[in-house]
């Protein structure tokens, strides 16, 4: 009777086996509620820090920090102005240098050559801002009454400060006289929202249809390339139109 109950009761090394077995479990429930517990401590933690945060902002936002706020703001608009306007005195390469001017205004408007039509400064990649056409003259451009083969109507255009990048000069009987060129020229284009090429200026968007050489090939004077490079008229042409 009594080898028959001792042997079913579990040997010492059974227990030691149990043992061992369940160590693994219990580490790994152990380890699952120190988890839980510190995933519920750090939910509590960021609750309360983001309830705070907007008292500790409106606390410490003063008069100081209000005039640096407006300070910034100020800043960004006089960036943006110049950027977009300030020519930084490039007129005496593109207007006495290259005489682009000229080029642009024709021969009937007081420059030279045909000039050139708002459809091909359009096709060498300039842009115009459409903020910065009159409500009637956007309608005439939609009714299709306005001659964008004619280099007068480019002229109109840059008296209206609408051609992206490009400022022309003029006299006070309104002839084109020089021109400069501004950052947006490269570092801008448009939407196309109203035509294209046409359209809301894009500040900092790259104007990959530019094509910088047709446009300097245009220019009546290559002088500076000539005498820089060493090299004839005929071949700075080629290399700029290649």
């Amino acid at each position: 009777m009594l080898a028959h109950m001792s042997n079913n009761q579990p040997s010492t090394t059974s227990r030691k086996e149990l043992l061992m077995r369940s160590k693994p479990i219990v580490f790994l429930v152990a380890s699952l509620l120190v988890g839980l517990a510190l995933l519920v401590g750090f939910r509590f933690g960021n609750d309360e820090q983001g309830k705070a945060q907007p008292m500790a902002s409106k606390e410490k936002s003063s008069e100081n920090d209000r005039m640096i706020a407006a300070h910034a703001q100020q800043m960004l608009e006089e960036g943006k102005r110049i950027f977009r306007f300030d020519t930084f005195g490039s007129e005496a390469f593109w207007g006495d240098a290259l005489q682009l001017h000229k080029a642009i205004a024709g021969e009937k408007n007081g420059g030279g050559g045909g000039g050139v039509s708002p459809k091909t400064a359009l096709s060498v990649g300039l842009k115009v801002d459409v903020d910065a056409l009159p409500k009637d003259l956007q309608d005439q451009l939609k009714g299709g009454k306005v001659n964008l083969d004619d280099p007068a109507t480019t002229l109109a255009l840059l008296k209206l400060n609408s051609v992206v990048g490009v400022k022309g000069i003029f006299d006070n009987k309104g002839n084109l006289k020089s021109m400069g060129i501004q950052c947006a020229l490269c570092h801008s284009s448009v939407d196309n929202s109203f035509a294209p090429g046409i359209g809301k200026r894009l500040d900092g968007w790259a104007n990959r249809d530019l094509n910088v050489g047709v446009i300097v090939s245009l220019a009546p004077s290559h002088k500076p390339f000539t005498d820089l490079f060493g090299v004839d008229e005929p071949t700075v042409k080629k290399v700029l139109t290649s």
